[in-house]
């Protein structure tokens, strides 16, 4: 079978996750082109050569060029922080290699709307954003639910999307809390999950405001421990409204201790639906006519490992982000508008980049 090459730029966490994914990819499906990890590119090459070549690597560098530049390469795989996709993608498309890239675009939504008028020059060259809750199987559900009207014309959706890693002080600050790296903080890193999503299930959004919080605005410099100034919020709170008539209302949090939770509440002509994106695969609906024969299940749950598989729903859902980019790469896109795009990252991050430019001067 075929090989499909892909370069990871970036060793954290997130890249360690697609490599993961990637791994366990022809052992959990068949895919059509078998992924292969074949270059990593990180700033310290010297440290992690043996970890890389253990890993399977044929190739470690430290330039993300000359990884794009290689013939062996089919895959860009962006995992870098936020101010270096701009580059990283430029690279990919520079050397013809197709790229998948994470969240946001970039660090400012003018970066952003300047890198997708580069990625649409080289239309041939294929391309998707990890906006991976897409493939989260009750989100894959309840699109299809509100396809078929199960709870009848939506009116309003509430979400609720909190974490709690940056509730303490003492955590040192890092380029997820500098907003020339990160571009902003839970707004920039959560909110743009939550406006894709609103946008996938319900069409174009027409109106998003709000406000931004940073409630703790000082940390330790992870180097001299010197006591910083934060620049970037670690709670919103955003009201929206869509040209199909639905509003509501989108927090996030990176400080809810105690109450992590992606918590979905909508509410149509006939019922609602609510889940929690942390915990359930399977939504629940709640009809005004009490009774509904079994609910039908999208086709592309396939993409996803099974219950005997999974790897928990934060691997998986990159897994099937993954696998249904592969698919699209060897020739088949069964599911149209489902694979997230660049363009629709910098959508999300039109409206953020409102809400942010809205909030400036206020804390």
């Amino acid at each position: 079978m075929k090989e499909i090459r892909f370069a990871i730029l970036g060793f954290g966490n997130i890249a360690k996750t697609h490599m993961t994914a990637l791994r366990a990819m022809p052992i959990i499906k068949n895919p059509p082109l078998i992924p292969v990890l074949d270059t990593l590119v990180t700033r310290r090459p010297d440290l992690h050569l043996a970890q890389a070549q253990a890993i399977g690597f044929r190739h470690v560098t430290s330039s993300a060029a000359e990884a794009a530049a290689d013939a062996q390469v089919h895959i860009v795989d962006v995992c870098t922080p936020n101010a270096n996709h701009y580059d990283d993608v430029m690279a990919a498309l520079q050397g013809n290699k197709a790229v998948y890239c994470e969240k946001p675009v970039t660090e400012s939504y003018e970066r952003s709307r300047d890198l997708l008028s580069k990625v649409q020059s080289k239309p041939d060259i294929q391309e998707q954003l990890a906006f991976t809750f897409r493939y989260h199987p009750a989100v894959m559900r309840i699109k299809h639910w509100l396809s078929e009207s199960v709870i009848g014309n939506v009116l309003q959706c509430k979400i609720s999307y909190r974490r709690s890693g940056y509730l303490s002080p003492e955590r040192p600050v890092t380029w997820r809390l500098q907003s020339g790296m990160s571009g902003g903080g839970a707004i920039s890193d959560l909110g743009v999950h939550v406006i894709d999503l609103l946008h996938h299930w319900f069409g174009k959004l027409t109106d998003v405001s709000g406000r931004t919080n940073t409630y703790v605005q000082k940390r330790p410099d992870p180097v001299t421990g010197e006591i910083v100034n934060v620049d970037v919020d670690d709670w919103a709170m955003m009201n929206y409204s869509t040209a199909s008539g639905v509003s509501g209302t989108a927090e996030v949090s990176r400080i809810a201790l105690g109450s992590d939770a992606y918590d979905i509440q909508i509410v149509g002509t006939k019922g609602s639906i609510t889940c929690d994106l942390e915990r359930d695969s399977v939504p629940v609906v709640h009809l005004l006519s009490g009774t509904r024969s079994a609910l039908p299940t999208p086709d592309s749950i396939s993409l996803l490992p099974d219950e005997k598989a999974t790897m928990g729903i934060a691997v998986d859902t990159h897994f099937a982000a993954l696998h249904h980019f592969i698919k699209r790469y060897a020739g088949d896109d069964h599911w149209k508008g489902l694979a997230p795009t660049i363009e629709d990252g910098v959508n999300a991050e039109y409206w953020i980049d409102r809400v942010m430019t809205e909030n400036k001067g206020w804390s």
